[in-house]
This record gives structure tokens, sequence and C-alpha cells, in this order.
């Protein structure tokens, strides 16, 4: 987007649809219109984006002082409306700035937006806090409200009492400085992740088993060594192919061991202030307060669910660990027991062996280009979605921007920045940009993911790729509903990955990928092929969700009691009391574990998510997997609603009965 500059704010202003001027009932709602019409994330300078801050909070202040000075009698259409634009200006000014700070080319520029989250979510937590504003909602009718709207209205009022609007002055207080603590403490932790770009010097040698293009685009430098960074292209396939056990130790040990030693004490200092808002607020410990408002209530519920887990994959688990391990000996007669830097390299082979599924040979068929055009084709196939370039301008050369239609009608837009960058965000994720408002907001998001550019592409990251894709539609879809709060970042956390759970399997379905997948002579992947993909695709199957309850035992009982225990005593011992793998000896993975921050306590989510999205798949399964009248009917009743309606009840609405996680037992249990 270069900036064009319009008066006091650098900005591109959106061309098209993306407002209504009839939306705007008031004076404030037309300034915020105005203001939230300009998308100043491109062009950016540290100066316009110092100015860009100041207008958002003098804006927000604006709000808040309008709304906490209302008189008589409180109503949805006037108190809640002013509410809900006060929280839109506050989201989506936050989101433009983490944008910024996660993927703008110029440091300073990140820097600038850096800087101003921390005001931005001091700002937020005044409004959170704010007695005058919950005692006009508090006192908003709601006999006559529909379901979806009181609802949500209900589950603000909750989020207030949360976040300690019912205590004293004193303790408000207190709570406004936590949160920034907390909050500049996260953005830290997030920026030493980012920042530890690495260096693993490789004798060429060394990359012995790593496919061509890999060795042609990683050539010896000056001093005769192969130099890895810690972006994903250069880590993963080195843990996939590399035939040398010692390359696989060392990259393995140099990747867990980013942020470190420099995350040590920002974690700290972030488990404990977040023990100490806890605690403020009455609550035992953070993990107590950061379950009270999810599905799963509680932490004690939360541990039990992994333990239910733990026992539906350990026999297969087991059984498939042993294989693997007997198999290794023959590769290898000198391992005694698989370290985590063996299991992708020997699965690999496994698969290769047992099911003749050669992974060199399955990434010869995908690349970046051909799997984007693959999921525009798969969510039209399914949704009704017709995705065409957006004529915008973008931050970097190698960002696309894109709009989504259904029919004539536009449903949201969307930029994919997917390629590896100095100082870009180095994970996967979608970003929200603006929050979508029927009749007043188009929503806009962004896809931030690390693939590569040119080449080979792993299966795994098509997988990755959709699944992030599943994100980026839920936000789009749901960005219609009557108030921006009803979004689909207010639904419950630990249902938020199910949708894109759920879209994974279709990157195992044959008739999805012929459609796009192809070697270098046109040819398209063989049926035979995806078949013996399927075969394998279960093998280590549950060790793999193991893998994922150690996370969510590090997540959980990092927050779960006070703080003052060692961190990497901690996480070595939750993760060896539910992984097949025990940490590598001298790593502090913790350091680089950055949904400690944005999830805290509640990783959990990824395997509940994964239980709920088995069980939607059940429908379709029963139906088809690409019958669209199934999909129509899941977008609408489960995409759709984003916030505005329980998680439960979205399960039940689609499936006609409450979430089972009988689904996901099966699976792990399945041989």
């Amino acid at each position: 987007m270069p900036f064009s500059f319009r008066g006091p704010i650098a900005a591109t202003l959106l061309a098209g649809t993306s407002f209504s001027a009839q939306a705007a009932t008031t004076p404030l709602d037309k300034e915020a219109d105005a203001y939230l019409s300009a998308l100043p994330i491109t062009g950016a300078t540290p100066e316009s984006v110092a100015k860009r801050c100041d207008e958002t909070l003098s804006l927000a202040a604006k709000a808040k002082a309008a709304l906490e000075s209302r008189k008589g009698k409180a109503s949805i259409d006037g108190d809640f409306a002013a509410y809900d634009t006060l929280s839109l200006i506050l989201s989506d000014g936050s989101s433009e700035m983490y944008l910024i700070s996660e993927t703008y080319p110029v440091k300073e520029v990140r820097a600038a937006a850096e800087a101003c989250l921390p005001k931005l979510s001091d700002a937020a937590t005044g409004v959170n806090l704010s007695r005058p504003i919950y005692d006009r909602l508090a006192a908003i009718p709601t006999a006559k409200l529909d379901a979806k709207t009181g609802f949500t209205l209900k589950k603000m009022l909750t989020n207030y009492k949360l976040a300690g609007v019912d205590k004293d002055d004193a303790t408000r207080a207190k709570v406004t400085q936590l949160q920034k603590e907390i909050t500049e403490t996260g953005l830290l932790f997030a920026k030493n992740i980012r920042d530890d770009k690495g260096d693993i010097p490789l004798k060429p040698a060394e990359l012995a088993g790593l496919p061509k293009d890999f060795l042609d685009s990683h050539k010896p430098g000056a001093d005769g060594l192969v130099h890895l960074t810690f972006d994903y292209p250069d880590i993963f396939p080195v843990l996939d192919f590399a035939s040398i056990r010692e390359t696989r130790r060392k990259v393995t040990t140099a990747f867990a061991n980013r942020g470190y030693p420099a995350n040590e004490a920002v974690l700290k200092t972030l488990l404990e202030k977040r023990f100490e808002l806890a605690r403020t607020l009455g609550y035992p410990d953070y993990a107590t307060l950061a379950t009270a408002d999810k599905m799963i209530g509680d932490p004690q519920r939360a541990a039990q669910f992994l333990e239910d887990v733990n026992v539906a994959a350990k026999p297969g688990a087991d059984a498939d660990y042993a294989e693997l391990l007997a198999f290794a000996k023959t590769v290898d007669p000198t391992i005694t027991k698989l370290e985590r830097y063996d299991n992708s390299y020997m699965s690999n082979l496994l698969r290769k062996k047992k099911y003749a599924v050669d992974a060199n040979e399955v990434r010869e068929y995908f690349t970046y280009d051909k799997a984007r055009s693959g999921i525009f084709k798969l969510i039209g196939d399914l949704f009704g979605a017709d995705i065409r370039p957006w004529n915008t301008p973008v931050w970097d050369k190698s960002v696309t921007a894109w709009e989504l239609y259904d029919g004539d009608t536009l449903v949201g837009r969307f930029y994919l920045d997917m390629h590896p960058r100095e100082g870009k965000f180095n994970h996967a994720a979608q970003f929200p940009i603006r929050t979508g408002i029927e009749g007043r907001q188009i929503p806009i998001g962004a896809l931030i993911c690390n693939f590569p550019a040119t080449g080979p592409m792993d299966h795994d990251d098509v997988t990755t790729f959709l699944h992030e894709f599943g994100h980026l539609i839920h936000s789009l879809y749901s960005g219609h509903t009557k108030y921006g709060v009803q979004s689909m970042g207010n639904l419950q956390w630990d249902f938020i990955e199910a949708p894109s759970q759920l879209l994974e399997e279709w990157t195992w379905d044959y008739d999805t990928l012929k459609g796009f997948a192809s070697n270098a002579k046109g040819e398209p992947i063989p049926e035979e092929l995806v078949k013996k993909m399927n075969a394998g695709r279960r093998f280590g199957e549950p060790g793999q969700w193991k893998g994922q309850l150690a996370y969510a035992a590090v997540s959980m009982n990092y927050y779960n009691r006070k703080p003052d225990f060692d961190l990497k005593s901690m996480y070595d011992q939750q993760i060896s009391r539910y992984s097949l793998f025990p940490p590598v000896p001298g790593t502090h993975a913790y350091a680089s574990f950055g949904h400690l921050d944005g999830y805290s306590a509640i990783y959990y989510t990824y395997v509940w998510s994964k239980a709920i999205a088995l069980d939607l798949f059940t429908k379709f399964k029963t139906a088809g997997i690409r019958d669209k009248a199934t999909a129509i009917q899941y977008r609408k009743q489960v995409l759709e609603p984003g916030g505005s309606e329980d998680a439960n009840v979205l399960i039940q609405n689609f499936l006609g009965r409450p979430l089972s996680l009988e689904a996901f037992k099966d699976e792990l249990a399945e041989k």
C-alpha cells in the first residue's frame, strides 16, 4: 500500500465498498468510520506511525468520555452501539499496529508500532475498568433483546467482571499498571524470538541426504560453510532428510535455543506479572482466570482432559514408538533410544519402506503457487467463494492482495505475506486488520507465514497453509454481524482452532489434491500415491498428539501456580510427562514458545479444538467430503455467526447434538 498523504494522517484510503455512509448514526460514528477507512500499513515512517498512534488514542479517549457521560435510559441502540464503536477503534487500531510491528520491512517503523501497542493496551484497560461504562451497559433492559444481542451483552458484562471493574479504585489502578507491564513484556518476548534469526554453520558434507533443490539454494559461503538460519524452510528439511544424525542434533539444538538467554528473564517476568494480576483480581492463579470464560471452564477440567486424551493416545503411541525404534536400529545400530531429532527422519524412512511413501517424492508435487491456487479453488468449491486480485498497494513486494466475493457481494479482503524475510514474524498466523460489521465495514485480514517462495513445498506446509486460511475465512465470513464485538475474535478461544483443524482434512483428499498438485512435468499427483500417503498418515499420530499434550501441560503448569519454579526444570518435566521424546540436553525451548504469551495457560486449545474438528467432520464424512450443501450449512451455522453465539450452540446447530469426543478417541485408537 505506498502511502498517499491525505491531511494529518498518512494513509491509503480503501476504494469501493468498505463503508456504508448510512450506517453511521452519530457524529462520533462518522468520525470513527472516516478514521477506520484509512489503512496506514504501507509507506510508513516512524513519525507517521507515531502520529497514527496519537490519532487512535485521541479518538478512543473522545469515544470513551462520550460513553461515560451518557445520561438517561440506557439502551442497546445508544449505549451498546457506542461501546461497540469504542471497541472497534481500539481493536482495529491495535490490529494495524501489530501487523506493522511484525511485518514491516523497516526496523525503525516496526519499533514505532511496538512502542504504540502498550499505549493502546493501556487505553483498552481503561475501558475494561470503567465503572461508568459498565454501569451503562448493565442498565440496558434485556427483556426484548434478540438472542444473539442478549448473549453478546451478557458476555461483555462477564468480561468486565473478569477484568476487575467491580474492584475499588486502588485495585483498578494496580490492574491498569499490571496490564501495561504484561503487554510490554509480551511484546519483548515476541521481539526476542522474531529478531533471533540464527546462524548454524555446517560443512557441505554434513547435509548428506538433503534434496537437490535444498542444496542448490544453500551454497557454501566464502568460508566454505553453509549457513542456515532459524527460518522454517532452512530447518524443517534438515529434520526430515538429513541422514547424518549429528547434523540433525546440531540443528535441533540450535533451533530449540531461539530467544535464549534473552527470554529467560522476560518469560519469568511475564509469569510473575500475570500471577500478580490474577491474585489482585481474586483468583488463585492465572490459569483459573484464563479459563473462566472458556468452554472448558477451569484448569482442573483442562488437566483432566489432557489425561483423558493421554489414556486414549498411549497404546497407539507406544506401539508406534516401539516399531519406529526397531526400524531405526536397522538404519543406525548405534541407536538405543529415539531422540527428538530422530522422529521426522526415521518416520519418513519407515513410511517409505512400509507404505511406499517417499516424503521427497511427495514434495515434488507441491509448490507455494500451486498450493495457493488449490486452496483458493477448494474454498470456492465448498463455500461458493470467488477470490479475485485486489489492486491495492502492499508493504513488501512479496505480498499479494485479494478480495473474496460471494456472487456479486464482497465478503472481505485479505493479504498474503507468505515468505521469510529479515525482521518478519517467523511462525504462521492469521492477523486481523479490520473487524467487519454488516453495512458498515468490510472485514480485512492477513496471513503471515514463512513458506519457501520457490521450489518444492512439503505436504505439511500445504496443510499449515490451509489451516491458517481456515482462520482467515472464519474471520471474513463472520465479519457481517450486527456489532463488531460479535465477530470471530470474541468466540471462546478454545473453539477458535477447530474450523482450521477441520479444513486440514481436505489436504489428504485425492479429489482435492489432483486439482493442483503436479510435478515439474505437469503430471498430477497419482491417486495411488495419495492412497499411500493416507495409509501412512496415522503412523505416529498418537505420539504427535502426546507431543501437543506436553506443550499444553507446559502452558498450564507455568500458569496454574506461583511462578517460583525453575523454567527449564518445569518445562523438561512436563515435556517428559507426555511426549515420547525427551527435551534435547542443553536446550531451552520455552524461550521461543511464543504461545506462552498469546495463549498463556490455554495451549490445550489445540487438542480440545482438534476433538471438536473431528466431531464436526463426521457430518462431512457422512455426506461426502466435498458435498457443497453440507459445506454451505457449515459456513452459515458455524463460521458466519462468529462470536454471536456460544460455541456449544454452534456445534449443536450444525451436528444436531452436543459435542462428543468419541471421533477424536477413535482416531487415536485407529490402526
